[in-house]
């Protein structure tokens, strides 16, 4: 609905605009002035003092805010996203007006998304509208939209349906339903709005002048017939087409100068321009002539009521009171009339000098509009109000039911209406949701709502502006804006205290500290990729070839991708890609790194373990590879789920600072959940814990493969680190700058100390193989005692493979055989080298200790044989080392077996 229609062009040129309404007005294609307010009303005035409106829902599904395709911005996203608040403006222009003040306060001085309208039509409702109507609500009270506001939890994107958080005027009538929903808990506490309404019926002065007893109930009973004669019906304009017109309107004459076109032409009472000045005319129901079946007359004459759902009482009124008038209105249930055909009415008497008598009241525009003529508002006084009478009003569902019984109501309740204080109905879960608000996030719209009031005299400014200017969605407009721009420490007056809250972003400081660093994340990748090209130089050294430089390779990567996220995680602005490159970086670069380091240390221990039992072990490097494949998967499924399930995100992380008015901003990653982060630390937290246990049970492993310390010391640096990161995250959780910065410091700093403490001590011997003589031809493995070590309750089977590790050959065999336990303490050690073609004794050294045993060596093609006894307590240590080129070449164990059998087996 609009109130009033717009010329069919009233402008060639944006200077036509600007002359008839301001400066930022554009003449737009349709030959219509735009509306000069779209960017804010503050802004319009005062660009460089104050900032352009935040946007709301409806500007940021038009892209209202930016620049494109032609279409200028006329918002800003707030810098704090607090929830958008919805106000009716319900069909009366007062009520229009209220809400269009309500949302320049929430969205210009608090910066708080506002529309305004019932949820299809805040487009066009709303006081930013580049449509520039006085639109009307299709309803006049919505509070089955506030409780819908609540089925919802307060966001009213989420539904289509009439949605609303804000009623600004409700009056008196309406109070049983304002009590039942309060008392449900639909509604929050009952506000006044600082308006005083008044309801009373009104004619016009003239009317007063020339038939005074029209402006008191107590003569009318008595006056029906001149009721009947003085209050004409009024006709509307296809009707008076139809009905009186002699031509159908085909002729313009002294009331039509044509036909009406459309559906609101058809049914209005009055067009401006003189198109259709009005037109009244006695009906079957002004005849007094006409009797009931009881001889009695029952004409009357012509009331304008108001429509059901407003406040009004006229039927119980007239019925009760003897008064002859009844409402002939279209509108159903108590023949009411619509807002705009009211004002219409009012409008045809004016210019037609007819009388008419009309349910009105007080603050509107109309009664400003004739305010000082023949045809101001002049009260008609009915039966005093009494508390008797109000508690007897009809509730307002009676008041629109078909039954005129109902309609009518008891008795004591036909009084005249008492002036009082209208109210704002604020939906509950507004309440409720900002409460539940974090602090530092919590909207000032539902306080600033409750703060809310204007009172009398204030809007009576406005009206009379609004009047004085043409009443136009222009002009009205205009006269808000207005009133608002002079009325500034008015409205500040409402504002909560802690309000209006500046957003702080992050500081030069800040930003200098991030990109330092940034800067050691940078050289710790740099580390990782020289460490890469070093390693691969000395690949060839014993060092490396021990430390499995294929499994040194895979740490590396993983050192890498830390490296990789600590740059991540002080990136200035994160998005989407890099808050995802966080988590992935450090799960995969953590498993990467400590993975292979558990399934090389674990499979040395399980090799050492077996041979001090005298056991087989077979250990393939591709089950190695699988394994930490395995791992590396798993982590990855993880990271699937959760890139998929809920995905960190950037988010903007608030703080209140201490004055309570600053609002620091920072950037952070975040999922909805803190299962997902939780569980990425245990997982690297467990690897540690792992990879700490085995370097332990490493320690007595043999020297060339034992890591332990510094394995040992490597854990023990990833766990400070770790631990570091932990008490970061929970200390600072809430201080996302703080959080990333110490987070990506405590990751750089974690690469380098593992490079550092790892391979930084095995380049330097690396080097030194490489590079001494003979340096890395050393064997790989020595006999030693333990390798001869003999548990008492088994007898055992050891195969070793001796061979010339300078010539690389293997082809010597040397098995041995216990048997009787000899006395003789110095003995010989006979062997048969294969090289030299010839035989080779060595002595063994004296004992004291009792236990000895004997054996027998043999040559592979057992062309050679020689008993031999010696020693296998802890002395043998003293026996001269000879080296072997490969581990022990097979491994059984026999219980109580006698004989030591060959073993031929080429893996190690």
């Amino acid at each position: 609905l609009l109130l009033l229609q717009q010329a069919s062009s009233e402008c060639i040129s944006d200077f036509d605009c600007s002359t008839l309404y301001h400066p930022n007005s554009k003449c737009t294609v349709s030959g219509v002035c735009s509306n000069p307010y779209v960017s804010g009303c503050l802004h319009s005035s005062d660009a460089a003092r104050h900032k352009m409106r935040v946007c709301n829902a409806d500007d940021m599904r038009l892209g209202n805010y930016e620049t494109k395709n032609g279409r200028e911005q006329t918002c800003r996203i707030a810098d704090i996203p607090y929830p958008e608040i919805r106000v009716h403006n319900q069909d009366w222009e007062v009520a229009i007006f209220l809400s269009w003040i309500m949302q320049i306060y929430l969205m210009e001085f608090l910066d708080v998304p506002a529309s305004v309208g019932l949820g299809d039509d805040t487009e066009i409702s709303s006081f930013y509208s580049m449509d520039t109507g006085l639109p009307l609500s299709r309803r006049s009270y919505s509070f089955d939209a506030l409780v819908r506001a609540n089925e919802f939890g307060g966001d009213c994107s989420q539904t289509t349906e009439d949605c609303v958080h804000v009623i600004p005027d409700v009056w008196l009538g309406q109070k049983d339903t304002l009590l039942s929903h309060f008392d449900d808990g639909d509604i929050d506490y009952l506000d006044g709005n600082g308006q005083v309404g008044k309801i009373s019926w009104y004619v016009p002065k003239k009317t007063a002048q020339d038939h005074p007893f029209t402006i008191t109930y107590v003569g009318m009973p008595e006056k029906r017939q001149e009721l009947a004669d003085i209050f004409k019906r009024p006709t509307n304009w296809q009707d008076y087409c139809h009905e009186v017109s002699l031509n159908n309107c085909t002729q313009p004459d002294e009331v039509a100068s044509r036909y009406p076109i459309t559906d609101f032409e058809k049914s209005s009472y009055f067009a401006p321009n003189g198109n259709y000045i009005g037109h009244f005319r006695h009906t079957q129901e002004n005849n007094c002539t006409i009797l009931d079946e009881f001889g009695n007359s029952t004409c009357t004459g012509h009331f304008v009521n108001a429509p059901c759902t407003w406040s009004t009482f006229a039927d119980a009124q007239t019925h009760w009171n003897d008064i002859p008038l009844a409402s002939s209105g279209p509108t159903a249930a108590n023949s009411g009339y619509s807002y705009s055909q009211m004002l219409q009415v009012w409008d045809a008497a004016n210019a037609t000098r007819e009388h008419v008598m009309m349910w009105w009241y007080e603050p509107d525009p109309l009664l400003e509009e004739y305010r000082g003529t023949d045809y101001q508002f002049t009260k008609v006084h009915l039966p005093s109000p009494s508390v008797e009478c109000r508690e007897s009003r009809v509730p307002p569902n009676d008041r629109c039911s078909e039954d005129p019984i109902k309609r009518r109501g008891a008795k004591e309740g036909s009084c005249d209406n008492i002036g009082h204080t209208t109210k704002k109905a604020i939906a509950s879960s507004l309440r409720d949701s900002t409460r539940a608000t974090p602090e530092v996030d919590q909207s000032p719209g539902y306080s600033a709502i409750r703060n809310f009031n204007i009172d009398d005299l204030d809007l009576a400014v406005v009206l009379r502006d609004y009047v004085k200017k043409g009443r136009t969605g222009h002009t009205a407009r205009e006269s808000v804006c207005e009133w608002v721009q002079n009325n500034m420490d008015v409205l500040d007056k409402f504002m909560p205290v802690g309000y209006p809250r500046t957003l702080r972003s992050e500081s030069e400081t800040q930003n200098m500290l991030k990109t330092i660093a940034q800067g050691v994340g940078a050289f710790a990748t740099i580390y990782v990729l020289v460490s890469f090209a070093i390693t691969h130089h000395y690949r060839k050294a014993r060092i490396m070839v021990f430390a499995q430089v294929q499994f040194v390779f895979v740490m590396l990567f993983g050192l890498l991708l830390v490296a990789l996220s600590s740059i991540m995680h002080a990136a200035l602005t994160p998005d989407d890609n890099t808050c995802l490159a966080q988590v992935w970086f450090v799960s995969l670069g953590y498993t990467c790194l400590l993975g292979p380091l558990i399934i090389k240390v674990s499979a040395i221990n399980q090799l050492m373990r077996a041979s001090q039992r005298m056991r087989r072990v077979r250990i393939k490097p591709q089950t190695l590879y699988f394994q930490v494949a395995g791992l590396a998967c798993f982590v990855t499924v993880f990271l699937l789920v959760w890139t998929f399930v809920d995905p960190p995100r950037p988010e903007m992380f608030r703080i209140l600072v201490d004055d309570g008015t600053t609002v620091s901003a920072q950037a952070t990653c975040s999922s909805d959940e803190e299962l997902w982060v939780t569980g990425y630390h245990f997982w690297e937290g467990f690897l540690i814990l792992c990879a700490f246990v085995l370097a332990f049970q490493s320690r007595g492993v043999k020297a060339e493969f034992n890591e332990s310390r510094a394995v040992g010391t490597m854990i023990y640096s990833h766990f400070v680190f770790a631990a570091l990161r932990v008490i970061v995250y929970l200390t600072f959780g809430e201080e996302p700058y703080t959080n990333a910065v110490a987070t990506s410091f405590l990751l750089s700093l974690d690469v380098i100390s593992a490079l550092t403490i790892y391979l930084v001590p095995k380049w330097v011997k690396g080097h030194k193989q490489l590079t001494k003589p003979g340096g890395n031809e050393t064997p790989r493995f020595q006999i030693t005692a333990s390798s001869f070590r003999r548990e008492a309750s088994t007898s055992t089977v050891t195969g070793l493979n001796l061979s010339n590790t300078n010539s690389g050959s293997s082809k010597t065999l040397l098995t041995f055989q216990p048997s009787k336990q000899l006395t003789k303490a110095n003995s010989t050690f006979s062997y048969f080298d294969e090289n030299a073609k010839r035989k080779s004794n060595e002595s063994l050294p004296e004992s004291t200790d009792t236990e000895e045993m004997s054996g027998s060596f043999t040559t592979s093609d057992n062309k050679f044989g020689r008993r031999v006894s010696f020693k296998t307590t802890s002395d043998i240590e003293n026996i001269r080392r000879h080296s072997i080129d490969r581990p022990l070449s097979g491994i059984e164990e026999s219980s109580r077996s006698d004989h030591l059998t060959e073993t031929n087996n080429d893996e190690s």
